[in-house]
């Protein structure tokens, strides 16, 4: 922090009329309050001056000596006290001495002990007061709080989703003990070495613990109680090393100093250290208040907190505190002022994509080379960003650089005061930098910062560096620096920009911060603060913001910032919790006649719109329940609600409804449309259905389309198939034979057999065709009539039987009759095969001779023999035979033979049965 010089004066030498050696001066300087001790910071002395006493308008002179006799910087600020006191700062910094220290005034005085100045001593200092106080630049400063400007206070409201945390294995507080620790002593810091383990950057503040040391150093010559060693980690070198916050100490009764140990053998340890959470956002929609308080400097006192009230316009009440927050450093080098995501330091090289924000670039004079690699590295330096690259940059004008990308610039204010810090690894190099000792530079350049036209980069170079605040260089081949600390100024507010320069030499850069710039007893100048803002309704909102200002000691400053009369939207009303309860009902509406209701009751719970009474209301509306709900309402058919379901009512015409109680799904519409009209979808309108999927449509014309369909009568018989291409139903088939001649048989000349071969002769034979057997065709159908004249008196069961033929006509055959030359297949018919027998006429005719006539239909199934016979040219005939036993004798006369063909379906013979009566 940059320090304001204090000019000495000597005027505890100036020779005076009158030393006033009073505590307080009441008589002529009159102090009205005066410290017990100088703390770090501005503190302050008041003092209100003698109105008659001393002269108006009279000289008055202050000084402030440490205990060496230096000056101590002090000021008057341009403040008046209510009592008309003016308030004197004096500046206490770290490197004060920390012992008494002189105030000494001097003044013009008129009157002194109720006499008048000699003449002498007129018109010049005369009186002289002094006052010794003690000065401790390590005590917490509890000055008074005042402002000679008042900071600038801007709020804004942003909105996001609130943030789930979760954490690695469910361990939020995960405990590592892998390998061993050595201890030892670093740059005379008390440190530690992994063996056979690996630190992670998120170790750092978390504890150490070993439980017991192995051989520590030195031994002291006395008897000590072995204890733990147990220490914060201060910071985490690399993934093998690591600083510690505290040495290990031990006591003894046999002495009154306790004893320290630097180095230990390798133990066994524990680390117990908090895990990094993962965030993810949820649905729950939550209102920031993004408050950034500049000029937050003020004159005398040391602000330790800021307090946040809001008050909500729509409310009446007093001002509800909202954020109480202790004033520490602001990084300025962040992500995004806008994420509602904890701020992430992009200087924190954590992982590659935080590189990634940054640039680089290789100059030779004006001309640019190739940009040197920025790698993400943790080996030698935890979370470094390694500037790697082979150009040869052992020329003055020839540098890398490493800079932040445009859209990652710090926002700065006017005049105040900031600090860089880092850590650095510096490698001397042959192969870019020619030996030469590694060299780093940092500069600031943007709109806040002014550009020094002499430095030797920005006249070299086609950019302009800015503002250079600091280098180092390092006269060894490997040297790590860490917490390198430049403090800088800047000129006006705006936009900065961190750049390092390599000069020479391979760099690592790690924990890289830029910060608000304070020391102990100082106020940043600069503070953001992001506080959760509850808002109870949120329509036309409006929040007024109050922020009052704090030291250590409590004490609140006089000055308060308001901003009043905010417009706020607020985020969403969000539940979230296993037990979370809402009891009664939920109204979703601009008022309480209108919108929806979610109500819940003992047995019931059900979602309605407000005037919805039930489906025999008769007024539109929606309802979804679950048990009895709405009680004393009614729905379809006068029942009570029951069960589950779903009522979207408009009227009687317009409705869907559906209820498990009732197990019933009604929807009355005069449009209706199913499905996706690209893919399958069921449509109705104005009395026309359509039904279409990908191989099926039914169109509203009546018009069937479809890649397949069975047809099954009401038996479950198949009728119509479309994958085998055949239609069957009671009145498929067609005639392939009509014949009306008589035909006459002696019954005498009928075969007394069941089988009879088809060479039983003429005689007994039947009707004979030609025909051709259709695809598909499996069974054949004869109808014909008969008489039976019978003239024998044989008794017993009489059988009469039709037997059924078929053969192919020859096809193929090359042989001729030499003598006539003709083919002797011509015409001729081979491989004869029964079609089957079935009985016609069983009768026991008694004693007497019967006569008997009527009309015979027989299905003729034979199985596969007709099936086999599809698609070929055949010869039908039939023959008849009888089982009577004994002789038998009459005629049998048979006519109006018709043969048809068909499939199993189609030869049904059984009357179709009735249909059912209309409805």
């Amino acid at each position: 922090m940059k320090r304001k010089q204090s000019v000495y004066r000597g005027l505890e030498f100036i020779p005076v009329y009158f030393e006033d050696n009073s505590l307080t001066s009441p008589n002529y300087f009159q102090i009205t309050e005066f410290p017990t001790k100088l703390t770090a910071g501005k503190n302050l002395f008041k003092l209100r001056g003698h109105p008659t006493n001393l002269r108006v308008g009279g000289v008055l002179g202050i000084e402030v000596l440490d205990y060496n006799g230096d000056s101590i910087y002090h000021e008057v600020i341009d403040y008046i006290d209510e009592d008309k006191s003016r308030v004197i700062s004096i500046y206490i910094y770290e490197e004060t001495p920390p012992s008494d220290c002189t105030v000494t005034l001097i003044a013009e005085a008129e009157t002194i002990e109720n006499q008048l100045v000699p003449i002498e001593w007129q018109g010049k200092a005369n009186i002289k007061w002094t006052r010794s106080i003690p000065v401790n630049p390590n005590i917490s400063n509890i000055s008074e709080v005042i402002f000679e400007k008042p900071p600038a206070v801007t709020v804004t409201e942003q909105i996001a989703t609130q943030l789930n945390r979760t954490f690695p294995n469910n361990q939020q507080f995960p405990q590592y003990s892998t390998g061993n620790i050595r201890y030892f002593s670093f740059n005379n810091q008390p440190a530690i070495e992994v063996i056979g383990g690996e630190l992670t950057p998120e170790m750092a503040t978390g504890t150490l613990t070993v439980a017991t040391p192995n051989n520590p150093t030195p031994t002291p010559s006395y008897t000590v109680n072995t204890t733990a060693f147990t220490s914060q980690i201060k910071k985490i070198l690399n993934t093998g090393s690591a600083l510690l916050d505290t040495e290990y100490t031990v006591f003894s009764s046999q002495s009154i100093s306790p004893h320290t140990y630097n180095a230990f053998d390798a133990s066994t340890f524990t680390i117990d250290y908090e895990a990094t959470p993962v965030y993810t956002a949820t649905e729950n929609s939550q209102s920031f208040a993004y408050i950034q308080v500049n000029g937050l400097d003020p004159s005398t006192g040391d602000i330790s907190r800021v307090k946040v009230f809001t008050n909500n316009n729509g409310t009446g009440g007093t001002w509800d505190l909202v954020n109480d927050i202790e004033l520490e450093e602001t990084e300025i080098l962040i992500a995004s002022t806008s994420s509602l995501f904890p701020d992430e330091t992009i200087g924190l090289f954590t992982s590659q994509s935080l590189i990634d924000y940054w640039e680089g670039h290789t100059y030779s004079g004006f001309t640019e080379l190739a940009a040197p690699t920025l790698i993400w590295s943790t080996g030698s330096l935890a979370n470094a960003a390694l500037i790697s690259s082979s150009i040869d940059i052992s020329n003055n004008n020839q540098v890398h650089i490493l800079q932040l990308k445009s859209g990652s610039n710090g926002i700065f204010a006017s005049g105040s005061s900031y600090k860089v810090s880092f850590d650095a690894l510096g490698i001397r190099s042959s192969l870019n930098s020619n030996n030469q000792d590694p060299k780093l530079s940092v500069y600031l350049s943007g709109s806040a910062f002014d550009y020094n036209s002499t430095d030797f980069f920005n006249q070299e170079l086609p950019i302009k560096l800015g503002k250079k605040i600091g280098d180092i260089t390092i006269d060894t081949n490997s040297q790590r620096l860490d917490d390198q600390v430049f403090s800088f100024d800047t000129d006006k507010s705006g936009f900065g920009s961190l750049i390092f320069v390599v000069h020479s030499g391979i760099w690592q850069l790690s924990d890289v911060h830029v910060t608000s710039d304070n020391d102990s007893g100082y106020t940043p100048n600069y503070t953001r603060i992001k506080t959760p803002i509850e808002t109870t309704h949120k329509i036309n909102n409006q929040i007024s913001f109050k922020l009052e200002y704090y030291n250590v000691d409590g004490a609140r400053s006089k000055h308060i910032s308001y901003i009043y009369n905010k417009d706020w939207v607020g985020g969403n009303r969000y539940i979230d919790g296993d037990y979370s309860l809402m009891t009664g009902s939920l109204y979703v509406a601009d008022s309480l006649n209108s919108g929806v209701a979610i109500s819940g009751y003992p047995n019931s719970g059900f979602i309605r719109s407000l005037g919805y009474e039930g489906f025999d209301s008769g007024f539109p509306g929606f309802l979804l329940w679950s048990g009895s709900a709405l009680p004393g309402q009614k729905s379809k058919y006068g029942n009570d609600y029951d069960g589950v379901g779903l009522e979207l009512y408009a009227n009687t015409g317009s409705y869907f409804r559906y209820s498990t109680f009732d197990d019933e799904l009604d929807i009355r519409t005069n449009k209706f449309f199913l499905g996706h009209p690209s893919s399958s979808f069921i449509s109705g309108s104005n009395g026309l259905l359509e039904i279409s999927s990908s191989t099926f449509h039914v169109t509203n014309e009546g018009k069937l389309t479809g890649s397949s369909a069975i047809f099954r009568d009401s038996d479950g018989t198949v009728m119509f198939d479309t994958t085998t291409q055949i239609a069957d139903a009671l009145n498929v088939g067609r005639v392939l034979y009509f014949d009306d001649t008589e035909i006459d048989i002696d019954m005498s000349d009928l075969p007394n057999t069941s089988s009879p071969t088809e060479i039983t002769g003429s005689d007994v034979a039947g009707p004979l065709f030609h025909t051709f057997v259709l695809p598909g065709e499996t069974d054949l159908q004869m109808s014909f009539t008969y008489k039976l004249d019978r003239t024998d008196t044989i008794t017993g069961n009489k059988t009469l039987r039709l037997h059924t033929f078929i053969a192919s006509a020859v096809t193929g055959s090359t042989a001729t009759d030499a003598a006539s030359n003709d083919f002797l297949s011509y015409g001729l018919f081979d491989n004869i095969t029964s079609l089957g027998s079935n009985i016609i006429v069983n009768h026991d005719a008694g004693a007497v001779s019967p006569d008997l006539s009527g009309a015979i239909t027989v299905n003729i199934k034979d199985g596969s023999v007709l099936a086999n016979h599809q698609g070929r040219y055949v010869l039908i005939f039939t023959t008849f035979s009888t089982t009577f036993p004994g002789g038998v004798t009459g005629n049998l006369f048979l006519k109006n033979f018709v043969f048809r063909s068909g499939r199993t379906l189609g030869s049904k013979i059984s009357p179709v049965p009735d249909p059912p009566p209309a409805t």
